[in-house]
């Protein structure tokens, strides 16, 4: 299995997919930050998946699976500013770092298993299970279907 690999400022390249798990994915209010990404399909990665309000939160601790949506995004590298900011993610400063960029395995897609990255929570601000539940499917989604009866997410101010 591949190890989570953390963004660095000098890091080099990753990979040019991204996992998605909440506001990023089909049908809610970040998609349009992919631009023309190509949607490889639906895949899982080890974690787990935290209800924080109107956005979700993934800690990759190895206690279950998340579910969430694998793309290829050709420009990906230049597309990551952006993604960084609007995660709240500052590959050269994680201690002031809402989510962090990680590259992780995911898992289910018919190629099998692709690194992609992702943006995980960044438990230096709290302990996630204090910031919201656990979502116990793993799955966004279906959650949100679940209790609120609709997918769609507002984008939110910086809670820093």
């Amino acid at each position: 299995m591949t190890a989570v690999m953390a963004a660095g400022a000098d890091s080099a390249p990753g990979p040019d997919r991204l996992f998605t798990y909440g506001t990023l994915m089909t049908g809610f209010s970040r998609r349009p930050l992919l631009g023309a990404a190509h949607l490889e399909g639906l895949g899982r990665i080890r974690g787990s998946l935290y209800h924080f309000g109107e956005y979700p939160g993934v800690v990759l601790d190895g206690r279950g699976w998340v579910t969430g949506e694998l793309y290829r995004v050709p420009d990906l590298a230049a597309r990551l500013p952006a993604l960084d900011r609007e995660e709240w993610c500052d590959p050269a400063d994680e201690t002031r770092s809402l989510y962090v960029r990680r590259i992780v395995p995911v898992h289910g897609i018919s190629e099998g298993v692709r690194d992609a990255w992702m943006y995980a929570y960044n438990e230096r601000f709290g302990a996630a299970a204090g910031r919201g539940p656990r979502v116990e499917s793993g799955d966004w989604r279906a959650h949100l279907a679940g209790a609120l009866g609709t997918h769609t997410v507002p984008l939110l101010e910086d809670p820093r």
